[in-house]
């Protein structure tokens, strides 16, 4: 379980706007279970009579912090989902990096082809008593 922090800066955050956001960092929660935190920044900026809607999230895994980062033109799906993209882009290559680091009972060496036939070798001058 994680914390979800979501705050609006030039934006009011309805139930509408956390509803579509809490939704999103759901997809991440099913990605990785030990996410322990997640902040999402809502915020507005207008340059040049053009309104951008800039999210940004930031996730804590133990050890670690990840963070994105999305600007569009007023579409808050739009943003979520693509911030969601990002973000899980992120922990899969997290994931990836620190799978198998830890050693479980039943974790198995992974031999080459090679190696294995090289073993086999071994084996059998082991049982003719050649070595």
């Amino acid at each position: 379980m994680y914390t979800l922090d979501i705050s609006g800066h030039h934006v009011h955050t309805t139930e509408d706007v956390q509803a579509t956001i809490k939704e999103g960092m759901d997809q991440l929660a099913d990605i990785n279970s030990h996410i322990t935190s997640i902040k999402v920044i809502v915020n507005s900026e207008n340059h040049h009579n053009k309104s951008e809607l800039i999210v940004e999230a930031r996730v804590h895994i133990p050890g670690h912090d990840l963070f994105a980062s999305v600007t569009t033109d007023k579409q808050l799906g739009v943003a979520v989902d693509t911030l969601v993209e990002k973000l899980e882009k992120q922990l899969l290559k997290h994931k990836a990096k620190h799978e198998g680091r830890k050693h479980h009972p039943d974790a198995r060496d992974v031999e080459s082809l090679e190696e294995r036939e090289e073993q086999d070798e071994f084996n059998e001058l082991d049982r003719r008593d050649a070595i």
